[in-house]
């Protein structure tokens, strides 16, 4: 993780805040349709934007649409997250990023990045909802519009990652000229600061597994790493037996998952972990099925 001295000025640090659109909550289940940010500094008012909308490879319903306006023919020709996440990450470098319940959008770049298995970015984060709780106790609520609201900064679209991205950005400006906030200590002092990277419950949760499970994880690691494909018996919404070309173990919300294309879908698919009844390693290589 990049070092941030507590007395480091904020007026020497790049920030980027940033938001996704999703086609639900959860970052296992669900997919990405739209990755913005806007990278910024606090001595000037000049910006850099990135912003794309991605294919989530599944169908975009009516209700979703109607939520954040982002229709399947507006991301049929979109990246999908496999070149989207990356590019976006690449692009913020070793920017702070800032974002609003900075919990559910971290989480889902964090999930999509594994399930790559790619490293995780060590950038720090700012979470604009726990700053706002700390220094506006009279706001009557700490959604993203009301406190656009409370602080009287301009209006704008919501529900799309880019306009949401610039409210997150006023947010936090207005509320560091408010505090008169200078130094990085200040927001640590707040516990607004988080690590993009921190698993906060992941070796807990690994050592209080059972041990055939482990033993399970263990394989899948082998496996990976091998690039071998697996037999696996898995036992979820029905019992099947399916051949899979394991790419990466994911931790997130307190159960582990495997990525993996999966020979009978012709597809990627996710499998939780304790799930797996039983797994066989195929001797034989596996092909370069799944993009990564």
């Amino acid at each position: 993780m990049l070092e941030i001295a507590p007395d480091h000025g904020l007026d020497n640090l790049t920030f980027v805040a940033f938001d996704v659109e999703t086609t639900g909550l959860s970052p296992i289940s669900n997919a990405l349709v739209e990755l913005s940010g806007v990278k910024f500094n606090l001595k000037d008012d000049t910006t850099e934007t990135f912003s794309t909308l991605i294919n989530p490879l599944c169908e975009i319903t009516p209700q979703l649409t109607s939520i954040h306006g982002i229709s399947n023919e507006m991301v049929a020709l979109s990246p999908t997250y496999h070149t989207a996440v990356p590019a976006f990450l690449e692009w913020a470098g070793d920017a702070v990023f800032i974002a609003h319940n900075a919990s559910f959008d971290v989480e889902f770049i964090r999930v999509n990045i594994s399930k790559l298995g790619k490293t995780c970015p060590s950038n720090f984060v700012i979470d604009t909802l726990v700053l706002s709780r700390e220094l506006l106790p009279e706001s009557p609520r700490h959604q993203l519009k009301t406190v656009v609201d409370y602080l009287g900064l301009p209006p704008g679209e919501y529900h799309r990652a880019l306009s949401d991205s610039f409210h997150v950005r006023g947010i936090f400006m207005k509320l560091m000229e408010q505090a008169n906030y200078k130094q990085w200590q200040n927001l640590l002092a707040l516990g607004s600061v988080s690590g993009f990277s921190y698993d906060r419950f992941r070796d807990e949760i690994h050592a209080s597994m059972p041990v055939a499970v482990q033993q399970i994880m263990a394989s899948i690691e082998l496996a990976i790493t091998e690039k071998v494909n697996v037999n696996i018996t898995y036992n979820g919404a029905f019992r099947s037996k399916r051949t899979v070309q394991p790419v990466s173990l994911i931790h997130s919300r307190g159960n582990f998952y495997l990525n993996a294309f999966c020979q009978k879908a012709q597809a990627e698919r996710i499998f939780r972990v304790d799930k797996i009844e039983t797994l066989k390693t195929v001797k034989a290589k596996a092909k370069a099925t799944l993009s990564v």
